[in-house]
């Protein structure tokens, strides 16, 4: 067997195709270990050993079986351990993982492995192309932490599309960490490709049964277990990224996918919530009628936020000078959502359907998982009331399946880039909001003008990435009350709010041209997130504040509404609300008659008034988490109203469309 071997060795020269690959993968790991080495001389030899080895390995003839068990044995000894630790420690030192994370995240790695063997019955494809799988992952995960400040989560999956369209604005570069992990993976899958068993047939039929049992065995430690391994694994709602640090990514994806499953409140019935109408039209107090119809605009502005909210922060100059000046027939707020630097359809969804995030679990985004039949929303309140309804983005039809969920909103039109009707301009890559606004007073001057007309917009400009391509304008000074040359990098902050200063002349523009309309208009506009910026500028912009963790993290996640009419009105205010009061709000400005439904949020509003997943507000103004009043009568009965909505076969259109209808 020696003999053959150094026989197949001594034959390599004749292989040329061979050569060439094994070279050419020692040189592309080669010129990563350049990008990995930071300066630990010790990191420098492992990432030199590692690509020798694989060019080694890739010349290597068949090994035999004697020579590939024991390699075998310290593949599964060695590798999964360091998958594990090679995937989180480009993001976090490890330090805080909960015990029994690791052997749950070993263990899922080893399933992984025998996963791929049930399908391919090669040990080298299950170990190979099982690395394989944990490099994309890896990367997947490092690039939703760096853009999004968190990990991949279920619903993420069904987001690509949607990622794909952005992705040209983002800087892709790795860092030397996860570079390094990059070439332990490359590593893990040369070698494990070289680990060739021969097995007799019904060998190959013992290892199947075995995975199958214990894949098997895993799942239902994990997912059917209340405490797997007799531990007890949390998940930080309020903040979804530190899971991540306390169970790793791997199973932080597991658990939340675990606690997607939807639970039919108990009481649940569709007598049970009629009654809860009935209670909620005879509590209500309706806001007076204006005698006509107003005309509503409503505006999501992608990451529009003001980053004084967090603390104290000083510019060269103002960069809301407009919004700040507004003080006519205008209520402004707080507006308070659930996700940070991405994930915009979440935001959307609350304010259009007056459902709330808080009441499902972090690991669903609605539009790719709730929203796929005909649905309650506020363009078919709107549209019960004789209004013509369009929904408009300037961006493909297909972004977070907005075709469809528009369909199913029942918006009579969709406008999207494709059939955009003004002269495009961009703002770093996006359509500008200035663009966005023009096409909006287009489609105003030529809406049916026999009925009242609702359009609901999204923008586009101030999509991350935030560096490049935009004039900075206006700088900084000071963060926090330290000078900016001391806080570091602020260049991103600075050109977000150059972004922002952008927005603001544009809807001084939209403004200054409603103003001079004749028919009653409410225009509303609000963020759909705040960005998510640098570590130094949210530790030197909280800084000696007097606050607890989750209410500095509960900070990030709000941004501003403003709802402004062009007529004169006397308007109660609202003060802080999370997205999914907008719509019952938006309504009763309006002076429109609301469903009961939207009466009940109304009330409920009055008794908290922020509901959202990364934490909720009493009405004396406590942080309590949705956990702590999820049996609470008022959020039991919000629970049973959303079911009905999103999960029913047929919901209860009276209840949530139809205005001025007693249910009997």
């Amino acid at each position: 067997m020696i003999d053959k071997i150094r026989g197949e060795i001594r034959n390599i020269g004749k292989k040329p195709a061979k050569i060439v690959f094994s070279v050419t993968i020692l040189i592309f790991m080669l010129i990563l270990t350049v990008f990995a080495w930071d300066g630990i001389p010790k990191r420098l030899v492992i990432c030199l050993g590692l690509s020798v080895l694989s060019g080694l390995l890739l010349l290597l003839p068949r090994l035999p079986n004697r020579i590939s068990i024991p390699l075998l044995a310290l593949y599964l000894y060695f590798v999964p351990m360091k998958t594990f630790q090679r995937m989180e420690l480009p993001m976090q030192d490890m330090s805080r993982i909960v015990d029994g994370a690791a052997q749950l995240t070993i263990a899922f790695i080893i399933c992984a492995y025998l996963l791929v063997f049930l399908f391919t019955q090669s040990s080298a494809a299950a170990l190979g192309a099982g690395s394989g799988f944990f490099l994309a992952l890896f990367l997947m995960e490092y690039y939703i932490w760096k853009f999004r400040g968190d990990f991949l989560m279920p619903s993420d999956l069904g987001a690509v599309g949607t990622a794909m369209s952005v992705m040209k604005n983002y800087n892709y570069g790795l860092s030397p960490e996860a570079m390094y992990s990059v070439i332990y993976f490359l590593f893990f899958i040369v070698f494990g490709s070289r680990i060739r068993i021969k097995m007799h047939k019904w060998v190959h039929v013992g290892v199947s049964a075995a995975a199958v049992l214990l894949i098997g065995g895993w799942y239902y430690t994990v997912m059917d277990m209340e405490k797997p391994l007799g531990k007890e694994f949390v998940v930080n709602y309020w903040n979804i990224g530190d899971t991540r640090n306390l169970n790793g990514a791997c199973m932080s994806y597991i658990f939340l996918l675990k606690d997607s499953k939807v639970d039919v409140p108990r009481e649940y019935s569709e007598k049970a919530i009629q009654a809860i109408a009935n209670a909620a039209e005879a509590d209500y107090e309706s806001f007076p009628d204006i005698g006509q119809k107003p005309d509503i605009i409503m505006i999501m502005n992608e990451a529009w936020s003001d980053l004084r909210m967090l603390g104290e922060l000083e510019t060269t100059e103002e960069y809301m000078p407009f919004v700040d000046s507004l003080d006519e027939n205008i209520l402004k707020g707080k507006l308070y959502v659930s996700i940070l630097g991405g994930l915009t359809a979440n935001t959307e969804f609350e304010a259009l359907t007056g459902n709330s995030l808080s009441l499902l679990s972090p690991g669903v985004i609605p539009y790719q998982n709730q929203v796929r039949h005909d649905m309650p929303s506020l363009a078919r309140v709107l549209e019960n009331q004789g209004y013509a309804t369009m929904a408009m983005h300037p961006n493909g039809e297909g972004t977070w399946g907005r075709k469809h969920v528009y369909a199913h909103f029942g918006f009579d039109e969709f406008v999207h880039q494709g059939i955009w009707e003004v002269p495009y301009e961009y703002v770093k890559g996006f359509i500008s909001d200035s663009c966005n606004y023009k096409e909006i007073i287009h489609r105003y001057e030529n809406r049916n003008r026999d009925v009242p007309f609702f359009l609901f917009d999204v923008t586009i400009q101030n999509h991350g990435g935030y560096y490049g391509e935009v004039p900075i304008e206006i700088g900084v000074t000071s963060v926090g009350g330290r000078p900016a040359e001391e806080v570091g990098y602020l260049y991103d902050v600075e050109t977000y709010l150059n972004l922002i200063k952008i927005s603001d002349d544009a809807f001084k523009d939209l403004m200054s041209y409603f103003r001079q309309e004749k028919n009653p208009v409410i225009i509303c506009m609000f963020g759909d997130h705040q960005p998510l910026l640098g570590d130094n500028f949210y530790e030197a912009v909280f800084a000696g504040k007097e606050m607890s963790e989750q209410e500095q993290n509960l900070q990030k996640y709000v941004v501003p509404y403003v709802i402004w009419s062009n007529y004169d009105v006397d308007w109660e205010a609202y003060g802080d609300m999370s997205a999914n009061y907008l719509p019952a709000a938006l309504m009763e400005c309006a002076g429109l008659q609301l469903p009961p439904f939207y009466q009940y949020l109304i009330q409920l509003h009055e008794e908290f008034p922020v509901l959202t997943q990364r934490g909720c507000l009493d009405q004396d103004g406590n942080l309590v988490e949705i956990a702590d009043i999820w049996e609470t009568k008022p959020i039991y009965q919000y629970r049973m109203l959303q079911y009905n909505q999103l999960y029913a076969k047929e919901y209860q259109k009276a209840i949530f469309e139809e205005a001025g209808t007693a249910i009997q």
